[in-house]
């Protein structure tokens, strides 16, 4: 990493505020032990690090324990930007290369830690169902752009249900390593600018500051209001929290005001409300992050000096803020994979456990990784060393990543060739048809299993131009079935009408209909109002329900309308004197009695399907074809949330219900793998395409007989 330095030329520098004095390391290429630290901030580091984990642990009981993470954030834009500010003002420039070196032997040495053994964890006791996303994750955040790839995947339907990575809490840590390449990078454009306009550098520092952290704050509100789970990974959206740390580190600590030993509890205390004032409703970030900001701000600014930094300097307050970083880094795999050991979720000895193994690994690789790197073998080493040891650790790990990738890709190939010839859709046993056909209880056991259970994921019939996901308000809707065509039908809802549009195309090429169809996430047709995450969310779902509602209106020759939707989706809003079931059923019939001819045009609402637990699909991929008895989901919980569309069937004019219970289960339970075919695709109760196109025949005499009737 070379050497690279500003060659601005500023005035004669002035004495640096103490806040910088206090804060900052000497530039140069060694690391030092001996300066002073802030133990104030010790006592914040620990505060942030127990919120969120205790928050990740028992989210139920510390709700708003996430802030803790904007505290870090605050926290790093103090130091760094103390830092910074005072190698700018007293030598006129920054040396870029030393600055990013010292934060390399800071933050790798653990972090990559982790990752290398997080990609082997992931390798030895993940399925491989996940190793895909698992390990592209860990790759992402060796690359520190972690967060991207979860805003991106926030806003895809194929990703947007993806479990939670062993390496998902890495987001952050991308977001402060861009921090540390931007933020010297904006300092020495406004030494620029202060040398060309001759004006004082502190001041051009603080207008810039103050202009980029008021521009992240308004796009953060603004993007909270359209795409709230892009605005929550965004480096752009997160930026003014740094910035705020480091604009006050360009103010001088007023060590002699009054009430002083009190105000850092004021912003402790703000930052303790929020924690148990905030939860997983409340929108974040955008206006709402200010409290905790201010509460850390606060509190950094009036601190020093003050029983909070006594406390910072208590020895085990002061082992946990100097352990922080690798308790963030540990904990979080912990959590994830130890259920893939033990089979079961976490109990509270399992999380008192994990609590205490986050901070003995802390400990360790505090004290014998990360400080022997940082202190002794790159301690006097150049930038360009640090850049090379760098560079090859973040292969080593890349590298473990892209091997298990590779074998896994092979193996699925060949898995797919196998189950491609062994498979017969023909076959009356195969898939549903086991469950309907009587004569198939002594047909032979199937020899293979169906789909890839590695490829779960990818086996969905769903389209982009069929589907809306959340957030967005376009209504899309796409034909199924030949040009010339002898009925006409639309099928409407959410995802779970999405995930039948394997069955649909099969029902209309094999009867020469015409299906529409056309979903959205989390949406579905009716004229009660659906509680959903934020306002934004819930203003593009009422907008599409709008425009189906438009659509059916000006469609003339629809033969039928069909409807199905998530038993488990977004409930609707109470209504007083109402069970949820009936207001949810009492909405679905207001709006399908408000098409245009009711009489004339069947409303045809197909019964979800079951719901799944947590456990199935590991269960199928641990045994396979045995996974037909092995992994069968008991009815009460395959059945636990009413499906209100049957209620509404009941009511509504010219409605009727299709009873799809008996194509996913028996009187004993509901099995994942019937037929010798995968029922679900992930644990939000999609079905695989495979098993889809099984359910064809059955839907389509249904619908069939309906019609005839009519």
């Amino acid at each position: 990493m070379p050497r690279l330095r500003s060659p601005i030329v500023t005035e004669p520098a002035a004495p640096a505020p103490a806040a910088l004095r206090d804060a900052a390391r000497v530039p140069g290429g060694h690391e030092r032990r001996s300066e002073p630290q802030r133990t104030d901030i010790q006592a914040l580091r620990a505060f942030a690090v127990l919120a969120v984990v205790l928050y990740h642990l028992w989210p139920n009981r510390l709700t708003g324990g996430y802030i803790g993470v904007d505290v870090f954030f605050v926290i790093s834009g103090y130091l760094i930007g103390a830092h910074l500010l005072r190698e700018l003002t007293s030598r006129g420039s920054i040396a870029l290369g030393t600055f990013w070196a010292r934060r390399a032997k800071r933050l790798l040495p653990a972090s990559l830690l982790v990752l290398a053994l997080s990609a082997v964890a992931v390798v030895v006791l993940v399925p491989r169902s996940l190793w895909s996303q698992f390990l592209s994750e860990v790759g992402a955040s060796a690359l520190y752009v972690e967060n991207w790839l979860l805003a991106h995947d926030a806003v895809d339907y194929l990703a947007s249900s993806n479990s939670a990575s062993p390496v998902r809490h890495y987001w952050t840590l991308s977001v402060e390593e861009q921090f540390y390449v931007g933020l010297p990078l904006l300092l020495l454009a406004s030494a620029w600018l202060a040398h060309r306009h001759r004006a004082r550098l502190v001041q051009r520092v603080r207008v810039t500051l103050g202009a980029a952290v008021l521009a992240s704050f308004v796009y953060s509100v603004v993007l909270m209001a359209s795409t709230p789970s892009v605005a929550y990974f965004s480096t752009l959206t997160r930026a003014w929290e740094f910035g705020a740390g480091a604009l006050l580190a360009t103010y001088p600590l007023r060590r002699r005001l009054p009430w002083r030993p009190i105000v850092p509890w004021i912003g402790v205390a703000l930052l303790v409300a929020t924690c148990l004032a905030f939860d997983a409703e409340t929108p974040f970030p955008g206006a709402t992050a200010l409290l905790p900001v201010a509460g850390a701000v606060v509190a950094i600014a009036s601190g020093d000096g003050t029983s909070l930094a006594r406390l910072g300097a208590w020895r085990p307050v002061a082992l946990i803020g100097e352990t922080s970083y690798g308790a963030y880094l540990w904990h979080w795999p912990l959590i994830v994979l130890l259920p893939f050991v033990t089979g079961h979720r976490l109990g509270t000895l399992d999380k008192l456990t994990l609590l205490l193994a986050t901070f003995l690994l802390a400990a360790l690789s505090t004290y014998l990784v990360e400080n022997p790197v940082r202190f002794r073998l790159l301690g006097s080493a150049c930038p360009r060393v640090v850049g090379l040891w760098t560079l090859a650790g973040m292969a080593f790990v890349l590298v473990l990543v892209v091997v298990p990738l590779r074998w896994n890709d092979a193996q699925m190939a060949r898995d797919a060739a196998a189950i491609a010839a062994a498979s017969d859709p023909s076959n009356p046993c195969f898939g549903a048809g086991a469950l309907l056909n009587e004569t198939c209880a002594d047909a032979p056991s199937p020899a293979v299993l169906a789909p890839d259970p590695t490829a779960l994921d990818g086996d969905d019939s769903n389209r982009a131009e069929c589907f809306t996901s959340r957030g967005d308000a376009t209504f899309r809707v796409c034909p199924l079935g030949p040009a010339t065509y002898s009925r006409h039908i639309l099928a409407v809802g959410d995802s779970h009408n999405n995930t039948l549009i394997a069955a649909y195309e099969r029902i209309a090429e094999e009867r020469g209909w015409r299906i529409d169809v056309a979903g959205r996430g989390g949406c579905y047709w009716t004229a009660a109002e659906q509680v959903v995450d934020n306002p934004s969310t819930s203003d593009a779902c009422r907008s599409w329900r709008t425009s189906a509602a438009e659509h059916i209106a000006a469609a003339t020759d629809l033969d039928a309308i069909i409807v199905t939707n998530s038993r488990m989706g977004p409930p609707v809003e109470d209504v007083p004197g109402k069970s949820l079931e009936q207001a949810t059923a009492d909405g679905m019939v207001a709006a399908w009695d408000a098409r245009p001819d009711p009489v004339a045009t069947p409303v045809i609402a197909i019964g979800d399907n079951p719901g799944v637990t947590s456990t199935t699909i590991p269960c199928v991929e641990k045994y396979g074809l045995a996974a037909a008895t092995r992994c069968v989901i008991p009815l009460d919980a395959a059945t636990r949330d009413a499906d209100a569309q049957e209620l509404a069937a009941t009511s509504g004019k010219n409605a009727h219900f299709v009873d799809t219970t008996r194509l996913y289960c028996t009187p004993d339970g509901c099995p994942a793998v019937v037929g010798g075919v995968i029922v679900y695709r992930d644990v939000t109760s999609h079905l695989t395409a495979t098993y889809a196109r099984t359910v064809a025949d059955y839907l389509g005499n249904q619908i069939e007989a309906v019609l005839t009737a009519g």
